[in-house]
């Protein structure tokens, strides 16, 4: 009788903490792109939202349950679009993307630090006058702030673009990666246990390839990969 007795004890709580879904939103364009736990056990999400004629980066804030306990748009008179989102050693968080309404226009890289409430503590882009954007930020191990993402040439060519700053967002570093002929983009970065770090994104020249790239601390290349992608299932 024992197993019946686990299973009868079981069978209750079978349907509790499942799952739950929700939506945030009104009229208009509204995405989310990233998404992390909190400290707190909710979720901060940063995305976008507006409509097709301006769109703004966007922060929410939930409880555990999903609900939402605040939320906070960032931007300027042109679109703003946030890609990544960390919480930060302060309890604040660290969103970064791509912004036309600040810095030289024509896209940007965009980071974005608040506080615990979604107050906004400072601001900074990076690029010239050809498109960047950033897609990934993570918080480093001396308070500063890794990003990668792409930055294009005259030729319309994107190279993985590697941003480290000190905790006020201001550059300590940058550096590209990638063949003047080949379009390369940086989608995740991530500080290694030797205080360098690894990037992935893809490279592309005809066939479109996995890219992974590992640095020192400095940006410096010290291995590159290209994965094929594979072509078919079995």
């Amino acid at each position: 009788m024992k197993p019946l007795y686990i299973i009868l004890f079981i069978l209750p709580l079978i349907g509790f903490g499942q799952g739950w879904e929700q939506t945030f939103g009104g009229s208009e364009i509204d995405v989310g792109r990233s998404v992390q736990q909190t400290t707190d056990g909710g979720y901060i999400i940063t995305g976008f939202c507006g409509n097709l004629n301006n769109r703004d980066v966007c922060l929410i804030k939930t409880g555990e349950n999903g609900d939402e306990q605040w939320s906070q748009t960032f931007g300027g008179e042109e679109d703003d679009f946030g890609w990544s989102i960390q919480q930060t050693a302060d309890g604040g968080y660290i969103i970064t993307g791509t912004t036309s309404s600040f810095g030289n226009g024509n896209n940007d890289v965009y980071l974005i630090k608040t506080d615990g409430n979604g107050n906004e503590e400072w601001s900074q882009t990076f690029g010239g006058i050809f498109p960047e954007g950033g897609y990934s930020v993570q918080q480093t191990l001396d308070g500063g702030y890794i990003i990668t993402g792409m930055t294009m040439d005259e030729n319309e060519n994107s190279d993985v673009y590697l941003i480290k700053t000190y905790g006020n967002g201001n550059e300590e570093w940058s550096q590209t990666f990638g063949e003047s002929s080949n379009d390369d983009l940086g989608y995740s970065v991530q500080q290694t246990l030797d205080g360098g770090y690894i990037i992935t994104g893809y490279t592309h020249e005809g066939d479109t390839d996995v890219y992974l790239i590992k640095t020192d601390e400095q940006g410096n290349v010290t291995s590159t990969i290209e994965i094929p992608t594979p072509t078919s299932k079995r």
